[in-house]
């Protein structure tokens, strides 16, 4: 008999948490992390949203989660490639909180440290031992290197105050950046 309440099914931690990750997973590669809000994420996960503080500590701890997932694609090892892909990612999605908080001075230890072994883990690890295996010399330092590169030159599109770099079109810049690039593989 149906006297107007709602029946409320029985929580599912485990289950809340996967849908939340998948929809904000989902949410963030269409949108993006700016243009995705913590109700749109909820909404989809058919949960509520403010499980995430719960889970998570926020939008920006389940980005991190997101990108910790082992579902998830990593960035190619080719360091032309893994280069291409932040630089087009940034100009598809804009830049998210972990590009933001690399160069932010108010990080905080604790998530410097998460972000740190995010980092290492997913782009550098993979891109150093491919710099290696190229025979690059300070393989981890050039992976840092190019990191560094693509998360700069990345922000500096985004903000717009330099015009012609903010303009150009992502393959000319990548051809422009070449010798760069090539310099940063070499075995020397």
């Amino acid at each position: 008999m149906d006297n107007g309440s709602t029946v409320r099914r029985r929580h599912d931690a485990q289950a809340s948490r996967r849908a939340l990750l998948e929809a904000a997973s989902a949410l963030f590669d269409e949108r993006g992390y700016d243009a995705t809000t913590i109700r749109e994420i909820g909404a989809r996960a058919d949960v509520d949203s403010a499980l995430i503080a719960r889970y998570f500590g926020g939008k920006e701890g389940l980005y991190l989660a997101t990108l910790r997932d082992e579902g998830r694609p990593p960035l190619p090892a080719d360091p032309h490639e893994a280069f291409a892909t932040m630089l087009g990612r940034s100009d598809a999605q804009g830049n998210g909180p972990v590009a933001l908080a690399m160069v932010s001075p108010t990080l905080t230890d604790p998530m410097r440290e998460q972000l740190r072994e995010l980092i290492d883990s997913r782009v550098l690890q993979p891109l150093a031992a491919e710099l290696a295996r190229r025979g690059a010399g300070h393989a981890a330092l050039r992976a840092e290197i190019l990191m560094a590169l693509a998360v700069g030159i990345s922000l500096t599109r985004a903000c717009g105050t330099l015009e012609r770099l903010a303009d150009v079109p992502l393959p000319e810049l990548l051809a422009l950046l070449e010798p760069v690039l090539a310099a940063l593989e070499s075995g020397r």
